[in-house]
């Protein structure tokens, strides 16, 4: 990778997640991996490591989810005040804080997947740390599902819309932990050995997950919120993403309706969103919808990207809230700010910064995937391809119905479901980074301008491709084959 920085994460936590008290520990130098590995601790840390890493400012924390993405969708203004973030939302991604932004991107990306193949490696060797049977196997198997995670969002920022270039090979797939460049690969070939791993990863998980097998751990790491982990759904979630998008609509249909149909998760109520005792004391506020998170990734970074981006009075605002029926659950996360002449902050992350009010959150997250996507995949996957024998509209309308907004006609054309399809897209990723995804793996030609009052932004087939970081292109990596 020429000039990138690979090597091994500190092999410590900055910060300490909470309830692993064995997070707090570590050198900020570079560790031996035959130390490193000798005890249990090594392994437990590494892997906190990667999911750290990943809720940092580069990746999910920030960028990933509500500063790089958010704006490419075209439902915010940006302040007048900000002029390289001004042309990043016109897809002008060659400002200086722009190329900063993406190279941050990559090199956080392929750092994080380089610490993930110094683990798998570790946890294939024969010779292991006395772990509870187990335990090993499900490091290993969240391991390989994260690498595919960060793998597959590499592919949809650097590489070409699958639907119209499966050639694309921007992304050099690097599965060891030495300097050398990666493999290079096209997309339809990168996708499938990334469908490999988590086909192997899920098979896994299925014997010793226990948010799915019956079993029973005593082993710290185990004993973790599971849906903060990469947890067999999350795994069967992320292949019904990545089948949607290489367009193998009835397996993405199957792994998506496992999900929903297990139970396992289930939508929010309305009364759970914003509790109250009778005097209209906020006891309780959940506008992530945490009952629906199918895997969320443990970060406070969020909660501050937010607040410095979206809840103030002079940076990133929702344009409109036209695309929302007025009782629409998802009206939770934005506000009309009347300090802010009426503008409309994106609250989703919001939370009172008063120590005495931290009983009325649950632990901050990003989703990362969740039951409203899994709708929103069954029922396009249905519309798409028949064979499927799924109704697409009654799969919309249940969401529907769980969002309390209006319900499609039963005879409404595949047209209008296509157009209810994205509708539910613009309304349900809100401060999430998918929506500019969707729009990508639909290669479409003219998005909505934010304002859902029939007025489009035109889209280049540029626009949803961001340029390799400068030395990679000194370096003259990325081609289309």
């Amino acid at each position: 990778m020429n000039k990138t920085a690979i090597y091994i994460l500190s092999l410590i936590m900055p910060v300490a997640l909470p309830s692993c008290s064995w997070l707090d520990v570590g050198s900020k130098s570079e560790v031996g991996l035959e130390d490193m590995y000798s005890t249990r601790e090594g392994f437990y840390t590494t892997l906190s490591g990667i999911y750290i890493s990943m809720g940092g400012e580069d990746l999910y924390g920030k960028n990933l989810s509500l500063y790089a993405l958010e704006p490419l969708t075209q439902q915010y203004t940006v302040s007048d005040n900000d002029p390289d973030r001004l042309k990043w939302v016109q897809f002008q991604y060659n400002t200086d804080s722009g190329e900063s932004m993406i190279s941050d991107i990559w090199g956080t990306m392929y750092n994080t997947i380089v610490n993930c193949n110094v683990l798998i490696d570790e946890l294939r060797k024969p010779e292991l740390p006395q772990f509870e049977h187990g335990v090993p196997e499900v490091m290993l198997a969240e391991a390989l599902a994260l690498r595919a995670y960060m793998y597959f969002d590499l592919v949809r920022m650097f590489n070409d819309p699958y639907c119209s270039n499966t050639a694309s090979a921007n992304v050099p797939y690097k599965t060891d932990f030495g300097f050398a460049i990666g493999k290079q690969m096209t997309s339809a070939e990168l996708i499938e050995n990334l469908v490999t791993d988590l086909e192997a990863a899920r098979k896994t998980l299925l014997e010793y997950d226990p948010i799915v097998a019956d079993v029973g751990y005593n082993d710290k790491y185990m004993v973790y919120d599971r849906t903060q982990r990469m947890n067999y759904y999350a795994v069967t979630a992320l292949l019904a993403r990545i089948e949607m998008y290489r367009q193998n609509y009835a397996e993405a249909y199957s792994l998506a309706m496992r999900v929903i149909n297990d139970g396992r998760f289930r939508f929010i109520d309305s009364d759970e969103i914003i509790e109250s005792d009778i005097y209209g004391k906020e006891l309780k506020i959940d506008r992530v919808f945490m009952p629906e998170i199918v895997f969320g990734l443990y970060t406070e970074t969020v909660l501050t990207t937010s607040k410095s981006t979206y809840e103030g009075l002079t940076q990133d605002f929702v344009k409109s809230d036209n695309c929302y029926d007025a009782g629409d659950l998802r009206r939770n996360w934005i506000y009309t700010n009347p300090s802010a002449n009426n503008k409309i902050n994106l609250i989703k992350y919001q939370r009172s910064q008063l120590a005495e009010d931290a009983y009325k959150y649950q632990p901050s997250v990003v989703p990362m995937l969740k039951l409203g996507e899994m709708y929103l995949l069954a029922a396009e996957c249905a519309l798409k391809d028949k064979s499927t024998g799924g109704d697409a509209i009654g799969i919309l309308n249940r969401l529907k119905s769980e969002r309390m907004t209006p319900e499609m006609n039963r005879n409404s054309s595949d047209d209008a479901v296509q157009t209810e399809l994205t509708h539910e897209n613009i309304c349900e990723f809100k401060g999430e980074g998918q929506l500019f995804y969707y729009y990508k793996r639909n290669a479409m030609t003219a998005i909505d301008d934010g304002r859902y009052n029939g007025n489009v932004v035109t889209m280049k087939p540029e626009n949803y491709k961001f340029p390799l970081p400068k030395y990679e292109q000194d370096f003259g990596y990325g081609s289309s084959k």
